[in-house]
Order: structure tokens, then C-alpha cells, then sequence
């Protein structure tokens, strides 16, 4: 069961299996054609493949829901679920085998060992609101403070500039490519960025933050 992690306007917390008002909720959103394809998997179909989800795929260790504390403002229901962010074990980005696709030197280091993977989506009603960027800062803390990894890895599409555009607002350094990449639940074929922010860096960034207040 993954811990609840509170930050200024979110809570992040665990997923709630069997919960047809927790499906229906994430099917409102994750049914948007806008969003799935850009992660790797198909839009859901009915409330049921949404409860299926949560409970064979999201019901896991550091995987969750993020809800809106001020559920009235942002026009949801109270512990809503508009989107996802989680952590987990990191791809074998080096073993891609296409042309192209490689590691900077500077993060070889990193390519296994005590480093986890983040991925996350938000509904589009909720784009371009600073979300995304709080809870994904929220789940470093707690990659680094908690669980001690070595580094968070990130990846996404090169042409998503968007998501792009939330791992370097919380740090994350350009730190290799995928060409070519297959995501088979789409059936197709994507080129990656790869993004990285270690413990070290991750600590002189809130440092950086601490002495601008």
C-alpha cells in the first residue's frame, strides 16, 4: 500500500480497488484520446476496463491517485481522481538495440542498480495548472528522503514537449534517447527523451528553492 503524500493544493494517495465512484472518475479521464496514446496505452473503453486498472494495474506499492485538496474550487469531487503518478522498477533503457539510442556517459552509472522510474498523467481539464510539477516533486521527496534511491528516471516522447517542459521544471537533466521505441499495448513506434535527476542533484535543487524564499 503506497503512503499518502500531501503537498499544498494536492494528496496523492493510494488507489481504492473495487470503488466504482474511483472508476468512473479515472474512466472520465483516462477515456480522453488526448491522453493514453501519449503514455503508451489506449484510451479506456468503459468503466469497467477503469476498474480493472485500478485494480490489476494501479493497486500497487508507490502508485497514486492524485486528488485535489480543494475539491469545490477545482470543480471535482471531494478525493477525485484526475490523474496518476507513480514509481517503479526503471525499463532496461539501454537495451533497446536501435540505432541511435544510447545513454549519456554521465548517467551510465545509473542505468540499474538502487533507481527507480517515474511516470505520471493528468486530465486535460487539468492542463497547464502547476499540477504536475507539484505532485512530481512531492514523489522525488519522497523517492530520495524515504526510499533512498540514487536516481529518479524519466521518459517521455520526444515530440511531447510538454511533458518535457514538467521534468525540467523539477530538475530532471536530458541524459540519453530511445529511437524507435515499441509500446505494444499501442502498436507503435516512438522516439524517447530520456530524463534523470540524482540524489545529489535533487538535493542542491531544494537547496537552490530554500534560499530563494
Amino acid at each position: 500500500m503506497s503512503e499518502t503524500i500531501e503537498t499544498e493544493r494536492l494528496l496523492l494517495r493510494p488507489w481504492r480497488a473495487d470503488d466504482r465512484a474511483e472508476a468512473e472518475s479515472l474512466f472520465g479521464y483516462a477515456s480522453d484520446q488526448r491522453i493514453g496514446p501519449l503514455c503508451g496505452w489506449p484510451p479506456h473503453g468503459d468503466v469497467e476496463e477503469s476498474m480493472g486498472v485500478i485494480r490489476n494495474v494501479f493497486s500497487v506499492e508507490n502508485n497514486w491517485a492524485v486528488t485535489i485538496r480543494d475539491a469545490a474550487s477545482a470543480g471535482v469531487g471531494v478525493s477525485e481522481p484526475v490523474g496518476c503518478i507513480d514509481l517503479k522498477p526503471m525499463r532496461h533503457f539501454d537495451g533497446n538495440g536501435e540505432p541511435g539510442s544510447m545513454i549519456d556517459e554521465r548517467y551510465v552509472r545509473y542505468a540499474d542498480g538502487n533507481v527507480l522510474e517515474v511516470g505520471y498523467w493528468v486530465g486535460c481539464p487539468f492542463w497547464g495548472k502547476g499540477y504536475m510539477p507539484e505532485a512530481l516533486r512531492a514523489v522525488f521527496g519522497y523517492a530520495f528522503d524515504v526510499l533512498h534511491v540514487d536516481a529518479v528516471w524519466g521518459a517521455h516522447y520526444v515530440e511531447n514537449t510538454q511533458s518535457g517542459r514538467v521534468m525540467e521544471k523539477c530538475g530532471m537533466t536530458v541524459a540519453g534517447q530511445l529511437k524507435h521505441h515499441r509500446f505494444p499495448l499501442i502498436g507503435e513506434y516512438h522516439d524517447e527523451t530520456l530524463r534523470i535527476i540524482t540524489a545529489d542533484e535533487w538535493k542542491a535543487t531544494r537547496s537552490a528553492a530554500s534560499a530563494v524564499r
